[in-house]
């Protein structure tokens, strides 16, 4: 939804060149925006059923697509720290932090902002209230939000940490505050490792270990303390505890309770990196790949017991199995073999909507609340179900066509151009 694959030609994640400048250039890993379509188509699913066909997708179970939101961070995690990885076992520089930073905003604000203006003046289809004390009726608490404080707090992306203002505007726009928090986390914590890395004589990957599990315990500890901050909640609803106008809503969607989920994907950069510069045998590689697909299942299983004796740890084990499916992906890339798999999910439709997938993840809510309005939606049946999924897919796709080409690409190109041009 919010990272990009690295540029360059669709070989593998091994491989690189360099251009005119002499900057290398690393090919893009396939796969990963094929996944990233089939997250955002998943999550949309998700919030159409279960808003217009409860029933039905409660019999189906359409609930479960909506964690598919937890690898988006993941494949954040994975992304984002891969070129750290990368310099610090090359003994290079850390990455330019500017630069980082430029890419970093472009990549998600001028798309949000769009949106939002559109979605709140235009269409005014904003949450003007909380979502999670209103009915499913696509009316009510929806509007234009006129107070200037609320309004400044969606605009910069910081709604979700003020109880008042969680869960307005664009409801699923709460992960980007989520993202731009380990936006902000990340340059400290490599900041960190490339100063180990100079002052000790600890082993590259070793010290890289070390940026994924401080954030691991974050997650955990925070997590931990969900059930010590809802009692401050004034609540034991569970749906408000998580989304309500509350601090214990604040504390679940913020850094403190999540940091674990993008620590998963850490971890899988660091094997990642590991393989690529083989210094992990061609044998130990290719078990790496055997024991996540191997492992998914129990750990599946685990996460589904989570359910009845620590539910706060549900999303921490689902990032353990996204983070075991981005290893089944890309390893053989790694190791610059092809893989039938990644090949499969870089067909181009699929690659096409992991391409827009930031302006179809923010398009989506708004757009099925519209088509409800209309009175475009069908009835709580399973036909009904899936042509409203059809309807709302095909809305969204279409829109977010429009800003990725207007908006979104214009800005990521700006963005590669300035940072091109600086001095290093």
């Amino acid at each position: 939804m919010t990272t990009e694959a690295t540029k360059g030609p669709a070989t593998s994640g091994a491989s690189a060149h360099l251009d005119g400048d002499r900057k290398p250039k690393r090919a893009r890993i396939i796969g990963l925006d094929g996944i990233r379509g089939l997250l955002c188509l998943s999550i949309a699913i998700t919030h159409v059923t279960g808003y217009y066909t409860k029933s039905t997708a409660d019999t189906w179970k359409t609930n479960l697509f909506g964690f598919s939101l937890v690898y988006f961070f993941v494949l954040s995690g994975f992304l984002l720290f891969l070129p750290y990885v990368r310099n610090l076992v090359a003994r290079s520089h850390m990455p330019y932090v500017r630069d980082y930073a430029i890419h970093r905003i472009a990549r998600i604000m001028p798309a949000y902002l769009a949106i939002f203006l559109v979605v709140n003046f235009v269409l005014q289809l904003s949450y003007v209230d909380n979502a999670a004390l209103l009915p499913d009726d696509a009316r009510s608490g929806i509007g234009m939000i006129t107070d200037p404080m609320e309004l400044l707090a969606n605009l910069a992306l910081v709604q979700t940490y003020i109880p008042a203002y969680i869960q307005t505007g664009i409801g699923p726009s709460w992960s980007l505050t989520l993202e731009y928090a380990f936006y902000l986390t990340l340059p400290l914590a490599g900041w960190a490792i490339f100063r180990m890395r100079s002052r000790s004589g600890r082993h590259p990957f070793a010290v890289a270990m070390l940026a994924p599990a401080i954030l691991l315990g974050i997650g955990l500890v925070g997590r931990a303390l969900i059930p010590v901050v809802n009692r401050y909640a004034g609540t034991s609803d569970f749906i408000l505890l998580n989304w309500g106008p509350n601090i214990a809503a604040v504390f679940t969607r913020s850094i403190l309770t999540n940091a674990d989920n993008f620590a998963m994907g850490m971890f899988a950069a660091i094997v990642f990196v590991a393989i690529e510069r083989d210094t992990l045998s061609e044998r130990a590689s290719r078990r790496v790949r055997a024991f996540s697909a191997a492992a998914i299942l129990p750990v599946l299983v685990v996460g589904a017991l989570m359910f009845a004796v620590a539910v706060s740890f549900v999303t921490a084990v689902v990032g353990v199995v996204a983070a075991l499916m981005i290893l089944v992906v890309v390893v053989p890339l790694a190791r610059g073999e092809k893989s039938k798999l990644a090949r499969a999910l870089d067909i181009r439709p699929i690659r096409y909507v992991g391409e827009i997938s930031l302006s179809a993840y923010l398009w989506h809510f708004p757009l099925l609340l519209l088509l409800g309005q209309l009175g475009w939606m069908a009835g709580d049946t399973l036909p009904g179900m899936l042509y409203n999924i059809v309807i709302v897919l095909a809305a969204t796709i279409l829109a977010a066509t429009v800003t990725y080409y207007l908006v979104e690409k214009p800005a990521m190109k700006y963005a590669r151009a300035k940072t091109a041009r600086m001095p290093r």
